[in-house]
């Protein structure tokens, strides 16, 4: 890999200037004489340092090899005191090191050699500007390799000539030692019913493919107190030091420590489990003793996972049978450059992974307990082109986003939070609108294997490559109960060539098949949706009616008619999911698919809100413009609709709306056999177009109750503005009455809310 003969095969020396730039001279090579070898000459000089290098192209043999030398020619005048430096940089713009004192030439040869693999290579190599060692993936990713050369610190020796790179080779390892297990531990030892738990194993294997989990497989049998067997996988991890105030998603985090394997686990079940963990790792194996855990329950009763309600089919429950509601908001990245499209004037800022911290803090203290977040390119992607640290294309899982998914999800447990993770958006596989093709690792032009983006749907490589990544997702996030579903994909009806590609059976054919892996790889049996642009309107029944798809999602994006027609979206939208039998997750509104105006997206929040809470949706809609909710402070309009849900059933209610005769007041219903709930808002405030209107106060509107059974009734008349009751009331409805009861509404202004519920039976004698 290193004959000079001829050319100096990309060698250049290096300097660096004031500013941080680099300056580079071409090297010149001296032909063989005689007994002389041919090489590369470095020109050194000293007192001073000099710097040569060239690219890396990684072929098999850097990855076969167990130390990179180099061979000299030196003068027999280079001083003893002379240092050389054998440094190399990543892909990730990592540096390491080895400085050391130039040997004593030995019939004017020099050989320096240093390891490239195993725990020698870890042990010896110095990491520059990061905490990274030298890892079993640092020789696939080096990009430059080079030499410097200078006097020992504190030597004031002098020299002017040259050393003579006669060869750069790579040699085989040496026999290496055993698979070995150098440290295990897991946390907590005694863990809370829901609680994950986590092992961490460091070995002494150098992986050829560690992110394959059926390649580098190491699994924990675990056996819970009701006896069946449950099989947890180990994943690659390399672990960050995160600085908080770094706002760079580029910057933020900083290599540390060496790489482990982890295990996660969830127990479900109170009572001593026993696990027993094996690995086998490029035909190497190891076996760890037994070791025993116990799981306790909470103070909180521990609910379960989130699953589809089997008997009300746009609901959710856990696994002991309590509803979930979702009551969520769209954060697929921590900036939104169409906000700042919408409202140029906003001083909101992009804090990176910080706004995580932030707003997750903030939800939690209004009522938002669902977050949808995106595994695109620029955010939370595991692949992609190598256009920042950590990606490195097909099969290679970048440790820097994983880390940032793992930070994110802790946050949503920290916050009672849930997750909708979206596993590809739309422009990765699409040409038609927010391309990402050009750039896509799976592209055979930038080295992938596919010559079509609609190729991914059928490649069998491909295919492969979604289930090995499904493997390792499963793996690293499954074992989370705040984990609520699986997206497949964001706007499928906008991949492949054309806006009617979806149609194709491919794509169907494609979440049948991928939709089943997960479900048999899941342990915990996470939902999985997939999702179509702009309205159910889109949706096909070939993908929405697979029985490997638990639910459908979609957006409430209308292309004219305003605020009226998003409401009709979500009605209508409930209707088309009811005949279908799954839950329709609406997961992006707020104006068109090209925004609206500013007045319009702000009282679209409440709209969405109320208007999916009376109509059956297991998931509230979720709104796009999170920036604006946060800028504009609107966490109100969660507030008041998280406290007025929070004890309410929704299940087997019948729904209904209508118009308030002679007044613009829509009346939105929920009725059950004892209970009566009501939304009624201001159609003339909500609808209009016109900017900065002021809602009118309604006074003297009175509400036509259905007939109520006999007996006594509490009434609560809610304030959506402070989210409490403003007033409450008793009804009582005696026997004879023929005529229905009548219900006077204090004035209000935009919208107003209520509940009546059969007054409790009063205690018997010496009740407490």
């Amino acid at each position: 890999m290193g004959d000079f003969s001829r050319d100096a095969s990309g060698w250049v020396s290096r300097s660096w200037l004031a500013d941080g730039s680099a300056k580079t001279e071409p090297l010149s090579v001296r032909a063989a004489a005689g007994d002389a070898p041919g090489g590369l000459i470095m020109p050194l000089q000293f007192p001073g340092k000099q710097e040569f290098v060239t690219p890396v192209v990684v072929g098999d043999g850097w990855l076969d090899a167990g130390h990179l030398e180099f061979v000299f020619a030196v003068p027999q005048s280079l001083p003893e005191t002379a240092m050389i430096t054998i440094f190399t940089k990543d892909a990730d713009h990592l540096w390491r090191q080895q400085r050391r004192r130039f040997p004593a030439p030995q019939d004017g040869v020099v050989r320096v050699s240093v390891p490239i693999r195993g725990r020698e290579a870890v042990a010896s190599w110095e990491s520059l500007g990061h905490q990274r060692p030298w890892t079993a993936l640092t020789a696939r990713l080096l990009s430059e390799v080079g030499c410097s050369f200078e006097p020992d610190t504190g030597a004031s020796d002098t020299f002017s000539g040259e050393v003579v790179l006669t060869a750069m080779r790579l040699l085989p390892p040496q026999a290496l030692a055993p698979l070995r297990v150098l440290g295990m531990n897991y946390e907590p030892r005694s863990p809370l019913l829901g609680e994950r738990m986590e092992w961490t194993l460091r070995l002494s294997a150098w992986p050829a493919a560690p992110f394959a989990l059926k390649r580098t497989r190491i699994v924990a049998e675990i056996t819970p107190p009701h006896g069946q067997v449950e099989l947890a996988y180990g994943f690659y991890y390399e672990d960050f030091l995160y600085d908080r105030e770094e706002w760079d998603k580029t910057k933020c985090l900083t290599p540390s420590g060496e790489p482990s394997f982890k295990i996660r686990y969830c127990p479900r079940g109170p009572g001593e489990y026993s696990v027993r963990i094996s690995g086998d790792i490029d035909g190497e194996t190891f076996k760890l003793p037994e070791m025993r855990f116990h799981a306790r329950e909470s103070a909180e009763p521990y609910r379960g996972f989130v699953r589809r309600d089997p008997d009300f089919d746009q609901f959710f429950v856990h696994d002991d049978g309590t509803p979930f509601w979702g009551l969520g908001i769209n954060v697929r990245s921590p900036f939104d450059n169409r906000y700042q499209q919408v409202a140029p004037y906003s001083q909101w800022q992009d804090q990176g992974l910080a706004a995580y911290e932030r707003l997750f803090r903030k939800y939690r203290e209004n009522g938002i307990n669902l977050v949808e977040v995106w595994m695109c390119s620029w955010w939370l992607a595991l692949e992609w082109i190598n256009d920042a640290p950590g990606f490195h294309g097909v099969g290679h899982y970048n440790q820097y986003r994983a880390w940032m998914l793992d930070h994110i999800l802790r946050l949503a447990e920290e916050n009672d939070i849930y997750l909708i993770i979206v596993l590809n958006n739309h422009g990765k596989f699409g040409m038609t609108y927010d391309t990402e093709w050009a750039r896509n690792p799976y592209n055979k032009e930038l080295g992938g294997f596919l010559d079509k983006c609609e190729d991914y749907f059928t490649d069998e490589r491909a295919r492969a490559a979604f289930k090995q990544t499904a493997d390792y997702i499963l793996a690293r996030w499954s074992a989370s109960p705040n984990v609520f579903s699986w997206k497949l994909f964001t706007e499928v009806d906008l991949t492949g060539p054309s806006l009617s590609f979806y149609l194709d059976p491919s794509v169907a054919a494609w979440h049948r098949e991928m939709g089943a892996y997960m479900k048999e790889q899941d342990l915990y049996k996470h939902p999985i949706n997939t999702h179509w642009m702009l309205s159910y309107h889109r949706i096909n029944d070939a993908i929405a009616t697979l029985p490997e798809l638990d639910a459908m999602a979609t957006d409430a994006y209308y292309s004219g008619g305003g605020t009226a027609q998003l409401i009709n979206l979500l009605r209508s939208g409930r209707v088309f999911a009811k005949e279908r039998k799954k839950p329709l997750l609406i997961t992006e509104y707020g104006g068109s698919s090209y925004a609206d105006s500013m007045g319009n997206l702000m009282k679209q929040v409440s709209i969405g809100l109320w208007t999916g809470f009376f109509n059956e949706a297991g998931v509230i809609p979720m709104y796009w413009w999170f920036a604006l909710v946060d800028d504009k402070d609107l966490y109100y309009e969660y507030r008041a609709l998280s406290r007025f849900g929070k004890d309410e059933d929704r299940r087997g209610l019948e729904c209904r709306n209508y118009d308030l005769s002679g007044l613009p007041i829509n009346v939105n219903e929920l009725r059950g056999k004892d209970r009566l709930l009501y939304w009624l808002f201001d159609t003339e405030y909500y609808l209009s177009d016109l900017e900065n209107v002021v809602p009118a106060r309604r006074e003297n509107v009175v509400l036509e109750l259905p007939r109520l059974d006999v007996g006594d009734y509490q009434v609560e008349i809610w304030d959506l503005q402070r989210g409490e009751v403003c007033e409450e009331r008793t009804l009582a409805v005696v026997s004879g009455e023929e005529e229905r009861q009548r219900l006077s509404l204090p004035p209000f202004a935009a919208h107003v809310a209520l509940k009546i519920k059969a007054a409790p039976l009063p205690l018997p004698d010496g009740g407490q």
